[in-house]
Parts: C-alpha cells; structure tokens; sequence
C-alpha cells in the first residue's frame, strides 16, 4: 500500500540490485558473491534510496534461492534493513 503526503511527494527508489537491470549485480550474484551484492544494496541506501527494488527473475538463477539469500542477508544488516 502506498501512501503519500505533501511533505514526502517524491520517492528515491533504489534499482542496481536487479539481475536484469545490472550486469554487475548479476555477475555478483550469479558468482555467489553476496557480500559485494550487499555492498551495491548499502551504497544505494547511503546515496539517499528510500526503497530497494530488488529482482532476482533471471532464467539461469535460482531465483528463489537466491532471493531467499539475499533478503535473510540484508535482514541482518541493520543500516540495508531499515528501508522497505
């Protein structure tokens, strides 16, 4: 559910955790390299995103185990964690 007011109209989504969208983030992932991975997520909360779209829909991943990963390791880092 999205909601909006006067005083936040505008919102800053975070898009380079996306297998589709980034090559580099797809090389990390695909490379099992999650600690980098997690660092493209961080970067882009410490440059100001208020949400992380995260994708993980590519043919040659398991995209549901890799998903799964990723999420429990950004549910553990309090500083990613703290946006939607």
């Amino acid at each position: 559910m999205t909601t909006s007011n006067a005083a936040q109209s505008f919102i800053n989504v975070g898009e380079r955790t996306n297998v589709t969208g980034s090559a580099k983030f797809r090389k990390l992932i695909e490379a099992n390299d999650y600690a980098a991975a997690l660092a493209v997520a961080r970067q882009q909360v410490e440059n100001g995103a208020q949400i992380i779209d995260i994708n993980m829909d590519e043919g040659l991943l398991d995209s549901e185990k890799a998903m799964t990963t990723f999420l429990n390791l950004i549910a553990s880092e309090p500083d990613i964690a703290r946006v939607p």
